[in-house]
């Protein structure tokens, strides 16, 4: 038998095997009762929303989570602007004015003179050093929720004793670019959920993310990885995980969902891609790297033996299609996107091969993030 025919059999092997667990991960991780029609919030909450040049989203992003059905004396919103060149600070202001009944605060980087905060992780840890309640909820500022996210993160952090919570997200579509990438990040939305249940986490996301503020500084925060733009949720999430392995939880309520949006055009895809795959080779956990690598290679092997060996590589390709279809399947149910599984063969396509480019070119160039280069 051909080494790279074996080479891939074990490839493909490890995969079906990896991706199977992955699904049982995340059928076993129970959906949160919605045992109450109670909105008296039991624990208190700083939601922290860092922007740049959030002017078109920020106003929607903040009165969302004004027009909770909860009490609003039990959180407070505290945006920092990192240096935005758009009208983003004009906005925040003037919902501030229009809300002074409500606990609402404008941290802005230009007006600090502080030379050591040069980072959105700087940011983030000057903004949880000023928040005075003992939760934080990290979130972006072009994220939306419904009206009953902050109370289903408070009923889960009622009935579980847990340091962090990750909160699923969701991209929102309009055209068949961007369902492709919002089928693929409900995908990595029920991996990292599934590795947290299966205590051995790898992704989440800070657009949703939930944790106790004395643990953030008891880890030392960002520290360690304040070098590296990108990473400021699943660096997080290892440190804490380290310290707390049983304290770690997935919230699954469709109610605690924040949609984001998905990119619009190649460029800005091609950007985020490689801000997210370019901390691949810097995790403490080589058991992740080693998982990333293992993917690369046989996505990698699939797109040469479509070419040297099209019957197997189409065998491969086949095999591939179904497993992600079955844990797809069960996960979308859960976000009510079933039918963009009809996607799925063209996503395919689309995945490997910016899997193949863009693991290489993140690796070895720089993106740019916010108008700013890294």
């Amino acid at each position: 038998m051909d080494y790279l025919v074996m080479a891939s059999l074990i490839l493909i092997g490890f995969y079906v095997l990896l991706i199977l667990v992955y699904t049982i991960g995340w059928l076993s991780i129970k959906e949160l009762n919605r045992d109450t029609n109670l909105h008296e919030l039991i624990h208190e909450y700083s939601i922290i929303i860092p922007a740049r040049n959030e002017a078109q989203s920020i106003k929607k992003c903040i009165e969302d989570i004004l027009s909770q059905r909860a009490n609003k004396n039990n959180f407070e919103i505290i945006v920092i602007d990192d240096y935005s060149e758009d009208d983003t600070v004009k906005i925040v202001n003037k919902i501030i004015q229009e809300n002074k009944q409500n606990a609402i605060k404008l941290i802005e980087l230009s007006s600090l003179n502080d030379s050591s905060i040069l980072s959105k992780k700087q940011a983030i840890t000057y903004a949880i050093g000023m928040s005075v309640y003992p939760f934080v909820i990290l979130t972006d500022a072009d994220c939306t929720r419904g009206k009953e996210w902050l109370i289903s993160i408070d009923r889960f952090l009622t009935k579980n004793d847990c340091v962090m919570v990750y909160a699923p997200v969701l991209f929102s579509a309009n055209n068949w670019f961007e369902k492709i990438q919002s089928l693929e990040f409900m995908g990595l939305v029920g991996i990292g959920a599934s590795a947290i249940q299966l205590k051995n986490p790898n992704m989440c996301s800070a657009a949703n993310l939930i944790l106790k503020k004395e643990v953030f500084f008891e880890v030392n925060g960002y520290e360690g990885n304040l070098h590296i733009a990108s990473g400021d949720d699943e660096y997080l999430l290892h440190k804490f995980f380290k310290k707390y392995p049983d304290k770690i939880s997935f919230l699954k309520d469709t109610r605690a969902i924040v949609t984001t949006t998905a990119n619009n055009s190649m460029r800005q895809l091609t950007e985020q891609r490689k801000r997210w795959v370019s901390k691949s080779l810097k995790y403490e956990n080589r058991f992740i790297t080693a998982i990333l690598i293992a993917a690369y290679l046989f996505n990698a092997s699939i797109v040469y033996h479509l070419i040297f060996n099209t019957q197997f590589g189409l065998k491969l390709l086949l095999l591939k299609t179904l497993t992600e279809g079955i844990f797809l399947m069960v996960v979308l149910k859960f976000f009510g996107r079933l039918k963009y599984l009809i996607y799925l063969p063209l996503a395919e396509l689309f995945h490997i091969a910016y899997v193949i480019i863009i693991g290489v070119w993140a690796n070895v160039s720089k993106y740019e993030w916010k108008n700013r280069k890294h």
